[in-house]
């Protein structure tokens, strides 16, 4: 058994191993793998919502049968998984299409698609600026408007032509100059994710609990209502 999330259902669950372990030709390992054998099993999911077949597969040391490898294969501590499970969070208090485009940069991230990423989290910067109504030419004059109107902090703006830089190489064609590695793309989500929680989460959130507070001033200063004086000569 080994305990993953399915990327089908996406739920935390255990895989049961159907299919033994087989060793991949080396025309078929990974394009970073070069000299240590590479093997394949297919998975299913325990979840009774899905059931679905997944593949594991790792690099194994000194494995000598496939009986060795029917062992050490699930427990592989760097076991990878396909399909993998596709990240998609859910970003709310800001415009549909902006949100949309975050959650699909971070799609391409936990797909592996480093570059997409990166392209996405600058289309989010640009099109932000855009509809905070600033009107500056380029993504860096709108960026700069944006921290000069105090829609974010200076470190913010900073992070912000991080993005830019980094996007720009992959806008403009200029893909070789600079590659994007995976880590560098799961910065920049972290950038992007931080620039849009400072320019509409973070002010919705306190708009939010300010007017809750009202609301509880404004009951607490209703005054109780009282019962009119029983009539004159009425039993009390």
């Amino acid at each position: 058994m080994a305990s993953t999330i399915c990327g089908w259902c996406g739920d935390r669950t255990h895989m049961s191993m159907v299919l033994e372990p087989r060793m991949l030709p080396m025309a078929a390992w990974p394009r970073q793998i070069v000299d240590q054998p590479v093997w394949m099993a297919a998975f299913r999911c325990s979840s009774e919502q899905c059931h679905r077949i997944s593949v594991g597969w790792s690099v194994l040391y000194q494995v000598s049968s496939v009986a060795t490898a029917k062992i050490q294969l699930p427990l592989a501590p760097s076991l990878e998984w396909e399909p993998r499970r596709i990240r998609r969070p859910e970003f709310l208090d800001m415009p549909e299409e902006i949100a949309d485009t975050a959650s699909e940069a971070h799609a391409c991230l936990s797909v592996g698609a480093a570059r997409g990423a990166v392209a996405l989290a600058r289309a989010v910067i640009e099109a932000t600026a855009k509809a905070k109504g600033i009107k500056e030419s380029g993504i860096a004059g709108k960026i700069d408007a944006l921290r000069d109107s105090g829609s974010i902090s200076a470190l913010t703006a900073e992070a912000s032509h991080q993005i830019r830089r980094d996007g720009n190489g992959i806008a403009h064609g200029d893909i070789g100059d600079e590659p994007i590695s995976q880590d560098d793309a799961e910065a920049i989500l972290e950038f992007m994710d931080a620039f849009l929680d400072e320019v509409f989460q973070r002010p919705a959130k306190l708009q939010r609990l300010k007017q809750r507070h009202d609301e509880r001033k404004q009951g607490a200063a209703v005054p109780a209502q009282t019962l009119p004086p029983a009539p004159s000569g009425a039993p009390a």
